[in-house]
C-alpha cells in the first residue's frame, strides 16, 4: 500500500501586557500558521514480515512577531523545523486467539533551527542565526491484533535523539559571531494506543503518550572558536525552552455509514509543556475526520480539528544559569484558538 497526507496548523496565540526590559510593547501574535507533510510505503513478505519506508516531519514550530513590537532584538521571527526518513519492520506470529508483533524501526532525522532578530541601535542591524543537523533515532514496540473484532493494541517506544548543530550566527556587534556550534536532544516517548469494535459498525479508539520535553532545556549557541564546551555564559545565540515532560491523551469513535463512508470523531488532551519561559500550555482538541472509500483498495480522508491554547503567562527574563536576559520580557495571553486541516490518500495493492 502506498499512503501520502498532508495536514494544514493554524495557531492564534497572541502575546498580551508585555513589557521587560525595554519597558512595554504593543501585543505581538507569537505563532504563524505552518504545514506538515507524510507519506509511507509499506510491503508484506508473507504472512509473517511487513515493512514501512516513511518519510514524516515530526517536529515544528514557528513564529513570525515582525518588527513593529518592542523586542525584536529577542526575535522578529524563529522557525524550527525537522524531516524522518524511517524505516520500520514487524515480525508477527499467531497465537490461538488473535496475532502478536514485535516492531521495530530506524530512522535519520534531520532539525533546523532558524532566528531572526532586529536590534534598534542606530539606524538598526538584523541578526540571523542558522543551524541544523542529522542523527539517528530508533523505535521498538508491540502489537496484539484480533482483526475479526477490529481489536487492535500497541505500545511504541521511540528513542530520543542527540544533536551536534551547527551553522552560523550573522551579527554585526557580537564579537563571536560567525561559525557556532551547539547541542540539542529531541524527546524519547513511549504510547500506548487501543481500539475495538463496540457494537455493528461502530469502533471505539483511544491513545496515551508520554514525552519526556524536559530533555529539551536549553540550546546555547557558540563560537567554533572557543577552545572549550558551549555555556550559556557564552552563548551568541540560541533557543531556550525549559520544557517539562508531558502527556497526551486521546479518545474517539468512528462509525461506518455504508460501504462507501465513515465519521470519526475524536477529542484531544495535550498537556502544555512551558514551565513558564514559553507558551506552551494545555491544549484541548477536538476532531472530526471523513472517511470515503470510492473504490476497493482506495481510501481518502478529509477532516479537521479546532481547539483551545488556554491561558497563561510567560517570562523570560532569566536565562539558564540565573543569567539575566538582556532581551528579556514578561507577557500574558489569553485561551487562544488552534485549528487544522487535513487530507491523505491510501491506495492498497
Amino acid at each position: 500500500s502506498v499512503e501520502s497526507g498532508v495536514r494544514y496548523i493554524h495557531p492564534d496565540r497572541t502575546l498580551k501586557n508585555i513589557t521587560g526590559s525595554f519597558g512595554p510593547s504593543i501585543d505581538v501574535s507569537e505563532a504563524s500558521p505552518f504545514t506538515i507533510y507524510r507519506a509511507s510505503a509499506t510491503l508484506k513478505f508473507g504472512d509473517k514480515l511487513r515493512c514501512m519506508g516513511s518519510y514524516r516531519e515530526p517536529w515544528g514550530g514557528h513564529a513570525e512577531y515582525g518588527q513593529n513590537w518592542t523586542y525584536t532584538g529577542s526575535a522578529t521571527a524563529q522557525h524550527f523545523s525537522s524531516e524522518d526518513y524511517g524505516l520500520t519492520c514487524a515480525v508477527s506470529m499467531a497465537l490461538e486467539k488473535g496475532m502478536l508483533s514485535l516492531v521495530g524501526g530506524y530512522s535519520w532525522q534531520t532539525i533546523r533551527y532558524e532566528l531572526d532578530q532586529f536590534f534598534a541601535v542606530g539606524p538598526g542591524f538584523t541578526a540571523t542565526t542558522r543551524v541544523e543537523d542529522s542523527s539517528s533515532a530508533w523505535r521498538l514496540g508491540l502489537a496484539y491484533e484480533i482483526p475479526e473484532y477490529a481489536l487492535r493494541a500497541s505500545l511504541i517506544w521511540n528513542s530520543a535523539v542527540d544533536y551536534d548543530m551547527r551553522g552560523t550566527v550573522i551579527n554585526p556587534v557580537a564579537p563571536f559571531a560567525g561559525p557556532v556550534a551547539g547541542s540539542i536532544t529531541m524527546p524519547q516517548s513511549v504510547e500506548a494506543k487501543f481500539q475495538s469494535g463496540v457494537a455493528p459498525g461502530w469502533l471505539a479508539f483511544g491513545a496515551v503518550k508520554w514525552t519526556d520535553w524536559s530533555v529539551a532545556d536549553n540550546m546555547p549557541l557558540c563560537s567554533t572558536a572557543l577552545p572549550f564546551a558551549c555555556t550559556q555564559p557564552f552563548a551568541v545565540s540560541g533557543l531556550t525552552l525549559l520544557f517539562k515532560d508531558s502527556w497526551t491523551v486521546t479518545l474517539g469513535a468512528a462509525h461506518q455509514f455504508s460501504e462507501q463512508f465513515s465519521l470519526a470523531g475524536s477529542l484531544t488532551w495535550d498537556q502544555g509543556a512551558t514551565q513558564g519561559f514559553t507558551s506552551q500550555t494545555d491544549t484541548w482538541i477536538a476532531g472530526l475526520t471523513a472517511v470515503l472509500t470510492p473504490a476497493k483498495g482506495v481510501e481518502f480522508k478529509l477532516g479537521g480539528t479546532a481547539g483551545i491554547m488556554t491561558s497563561g503567562s510567560l517570562s523570560t527574563m532569566t536565562l539558564p544559569g540565573g543569567i539575566p536576559n538582556p532581551v528579556g520580557y514578561t507577557a500574558s495571553f489569553g485561551n487562544d484558538l488552534v485549528y487544522s486541516l487535513n487530507g491523505s490518500a491510501v491506495f492498497r495493492f
